[in-house]
């Protein structure tokens, strides 16, 4: 008997996270309101915007476009914005992140990012992040614009090898 009460405590100690508490659907709509997630994918969507903008006028830099083609890169522009506004919505994702959040965090997770959150260093990290996000992203872009050359040049190659053979 004395062997068999380490032994189950052990076994107990070990399975514990199994029986973590699921999170609740309604402390994941509170985490999510708290942490403005809405208003991040809002601002995603102005960010998507400013970026095909960019991206069209990198794309036609020093090509004569005529007003036709000119008509049609705002069309684009324009549809772009507009799918975004229809199905990049907070009403659409709202669901499936919270699916997430409860398949990826316990309750007691939960509990301790709405007691970060809730604190004035939780809001003002909730405020910078995505400062910070938009800045990574630009650097990632930029990083990436750098090694685009590099890249073209390896498929280049590639291409040429596979033609060879």
């Amino acid at each position: 008997m004395k062997k068999l009460i380490p032994t189950f405590v052990l076994g107990a100690a070990i399975c514990m996270p199994a029986f973590a508490q699921q999170a609740s659907t309604e402390s994941v709509k509170e985490l999510l309101k708290i942490t403005k997630s809405e208003q991040l994918i809002d601002q995603s969507n102005e960010y998507i915007h400013k970026f095909t903008a960019s991206s069209i006028e990198q794309i036609t830099q020093g090509q004569e476009i005529n007003t036709k083609q000119k008509k049609a890169i705002e069309n684009y522009s324009q549809n772009i914005a507009n799918i975004l506004k229809q199905d990049f919505t907070w009403a659409k994702l709202e669901p499936e992140m919270i699916k997430i959040y409860v398949e990826e965090f316990t309750q007691q997770e939960i509990n301790g990012m709405l007691e970060f959150y809730k604190t004035p260093v939780g809001q003002s990290t909730i405020d910078k992040l995505p400062i910070v996000m938009k800045k990574s992203m630009q650097v990632g872009y930029q990083q990436m614009n750098e090694l685009m050359p590099k890249i073209i040049q390896a498929g280049e190659k590639l291409e040429k090898e596979m033609q060879e053979k």
